[in-house]
């Protein structure tokens, strides 16, 4: 199987939509208090925030002051990410000194330690930087991450332009991830015109070479296509008549109906069911009689403003091959209608892989993908991809929804306010 990744797991300092600052400065000082109380676990957690830079500025030295206070108290995670820090900080002098003397893979692989912080401080400018030096000497995956950047705005000022310019150029060497982004800049027009026969043909080409995330934007863009075309009217001229006055019209005779019988009930076109956003709001939504995450439920806790309801769940856990991770889930329910259809945006926010080799992994290892060298499922700390849910409301208890375009499921709450 061939690695893929999108930009956005790539370079996961970018803004995401669900990717709000505020929480990981919230966790932050959630894990910072605990940490001075003496928890390991929090002080690992700290630790690895700094390394990071999330919750607060990435900072090798205070991650290091974090693990040794934490290995102090025999935490092996702890005593395990001192071992791999002072391994990578090696690994980074020796890239630099390979890449100082042109060597395009090692200028490359130092772009991804800069954004990663990997045996240095996370510096985005730096991987740019590294990242155009390969590039300009016809790396694919360096023009690639390099397109990448100027596509969000990461460590560089952002240009379609110019992100065109280089994610063309690893496309034309079927590179899959650039065929999409390729794909996804002629369905928006964003950088090129917008051409959707392109866009489909960039698309075909990148779901050839296993970059799969491109078969349900080849549904959209589809769908766009076989749209009736908006015909717009001109509005018809006013010619100004000359107005003439007109007999009134007779009165017409009024005439008394008889009244109905009282105690019959006189019906009228029937109604249906018109929900509101606290059907959903009030409700605890569960799925198979586990609570899920990504709508209101006993493990999140959840605000509405501004006709939305934002929700950002408890610490969950989930068992995956090798160890347990650790995370939490950002929702944000959008788009209501009195019908009761609404849509769902929500992504995980892994805290914890539970794997001491993070630091290491493969360098286009997606965040929850499989590992294209290993037989376990990898998955990095960070943000997560996307997810879209189209959901309906069957009633005030039941909710049918349909996740990425591809299956549907069913949510009940026992529980419901509303429905009382």
């Amino acid at each position: 199987m061939k690695k893929i990744t999108l930009c956005l797991a790539l370079l996961f300092t970018s803004t995401a939509s669900l990717a709000q600052g505020d929480v990981w400065q919230t966790l932050f000082k959630e894990k910072l208090q605990e940490a001075n109380q003496g928890s390991s676990n929090a002080q690992f957690d700290v630790g690895s925030m700094y390394q990071n830079g999330r919750g607060t500025a990435s900072d090798r030295d205070r991650a290091i002051e974090w693990y040794q206070k934490a290995a102090a108290q025999n935490n092996t995670k702890a005593s395990g990410r001192l071992k791999l820090m002072q391994a990578n900080a090696e690994r980074f002098k020796k890239e630099s000194i390979s890449a100082s003397n042109g060597n395009k893979e090692s200028q490359y692989k130092l772009g991804n330690m800069y954004t990663k912080g990997v045996g240095t401080n996370i510096d985005l400018a730096m991987a740019a930087r590294s990242f155009e030096q390969s590039a300009s000497q016809g790396y694919t995956k360096a023009e690639y991450k390099l397109g990448c950047m100027f596509y969000e705005g990461t460590g560089v000022k952002a240009s379609s332009k110019t992100a065109y310019k280089w994610l063309s150029q690893a496309a034309d060497k079927d590179y899959a991830p650039a065929q999409y982004y390729m794909g996804k800049m002629f369905a928006a027009g964003k950088g090129v015109k917008r051409d959707y026969a392109k866009a489909l043909e960039w698309y075909s080409k990148a779901l050839d070479g296993g970059f799969n995330q491109a078969r349900s934007e080849m549904t959209a863009v589809t769908e766009r296509m076989q749209a009736p075309a908006r015909v717009v009217v001109a509005a018809p001229k006013v010619v100004e008549k000359k107005t003439v006055a007109k007999k009134a019209a007779p009165k017409k005779k009024v005439v008394a109906k008889k009244s109905k019988p009282a105690g019959k009930k006189v019906t009228t076109a029937k109604t249906s069911k018109v929900y509101g956003i606290e059907d959903l709001m009030v409700a605890a939504w569960s799925r198979e009689g586990k609570p899920v995450a990504y709508l209101p439920s006993s493990i999140n806790n959840c605000r509405t403003e501004k006709g939305k309801i934002s929700c950002y769940s408890e610490d969950q856990t989930r068992a995956v091959a090798g160890g347990t991770v650790r995370f939490k889930t950002k929702s944000i329910m959008r788009s209501f209608s009195s019908d009761g259809s609404f849509q769902v945006s929500y992504r995980n926010l892994v805290i914890d892989s539970g794997d001491t080799k993070t630091e290491t992994e493969a360098d286009d290892a997606e965040i929850g993908s499989d590992h294209a060298t290993a037989d376990a499922y990898v998955v990095k700390t960070g943000w997560g991809k996307a997810h879209e849910l189209e959901c309906q409301m069957l009633e005030v208890s039941k909710v049918s929804c349909l996740k990425n375009k591809t299956h549907s499921f069913i949510l009940v709450s026992p529980t419901t306010v509303a429905g009382k």
